[in-house]
């Protein structure tokens, strides 16, 4: 059947595979330059909200990163979410540029400090979705692994 297969939406984003799994079928390929915004509650089940932004510049710089991170946490406040999935949609391959890494090593950073719990970052690119790992990014602003 493929990608026009139904979503579970109760289903739990418990590993890593199944957020890259739901990603990829909400997401999928990078058509522009955008982060997209998921939420899960307290069960990791994704709320039916997605937010994306695509007027970001990249790098994302640590003033606009925290901005983003307060709104987060006075949006989260409040609802049932849980965490966040930050997804960098972008045009290019897989592998991890310098400005991807400096906007989620920036953006990581901003939601530790706000108290935003990120669950997993991802890269929408050319040919499909992947995680981003946070030993990717960690040294390029000093971020501790969380």
């Amino acid at each position: 059947m493929g990608r026009m297969d139904t979503i579970d939406k109760d289903e739990p984003l418990i590993t890593d595979t199944a957020i890259n799994d739901r990603v990829a079928r909400l997401i999928g390929r990078a058509c522009r330059a955008q982060l997209w915004l998921l939420f899960l509650d307290e069960r990791s089940v994704m709320l039916p909200t997605l937010m994306p932004n695509d007027e970001l510049p990249s790098p994302l710089d640590a003033e606009l990163a925290e901005g983003i991170a307060s709104m987060l946490r006075q949006a989260i406040a409040g609802t049932p979410i849980e965490s966040v999935i930050l997804v960098w949609e972008r045009p290019g391959g897989p592998i991890a540029t310098t400005e991807d890494k400096q906007s989620a090593a920036a953006l990581a950073w901003a939601c530790a400090d706000e108290g935003v719990p990120v669950r997993a970052q991802l890269i929408s690119h050319d040919f499909g979705v992947r995680t981003l790992g946070a030993e990717e990014f960690t040294d390029v602003l000093d971020v501790p692994v969380l």
